[in-house]
């Protein structure tokens, strides 16, 4: 199996960024005097929805706020949404806030203008 010379840079890459949004999020809600517990998961040892579930009942959470990127038809079918499961499973409230489209303005085509793009401030990763 051939692996690509700078897949280990990237992803540090990825990690590094998702830790510095991450941080940026939370000086944000503490800039808004809003108290905030925080944890940083990178792996694949659970399902996102058992692990923020858990965290949840741990924690005693009274809401759990998500973003989503709204995704709909083949490729919600395809790549499931974890939010739809923390949202189905969640022993508390759960606030879904999907991320706002942003207009792909590449090209003026009719097929760009039905496509639509969206910035998320995740830890994240997703491959569209």
């Amino acid at each position: 199996m051939e692996c690509y010379a700078g897949s280990g840079d990237w992803l540090t890459t990825v990690r590094e960024n998702g830790a510095n949004l991450f941080q940026a999020a939370i000086a944000t809600v503490k800039a808004a005097g809003v108290p905030v517990d925080s944890v940083l998961l990178d792996g694949l040892a659970a399902t996102v929805e058992l692990l923020v579930t858990t965290l949840a009942t741990a924690w005693g959470a009274d809401l759990i706020v998500l973003g989503t990127h709204g995704r709909r038809g083949v490729g919600r079918a395809f790549l499931g949404s974890s939010a739809e499961q923390v949202l189905r499973h969640s022993p508390v409230p759960v606030l879904l806030v999907r991320a706002p489209e942003v207009p792909d303005t590449a090209t003026n085509t009719a097929a760009s203008s039905q496509t639509t793009h969206a910035k998320l401030p995740s830890a994240a990763l997703s491959i569209e």
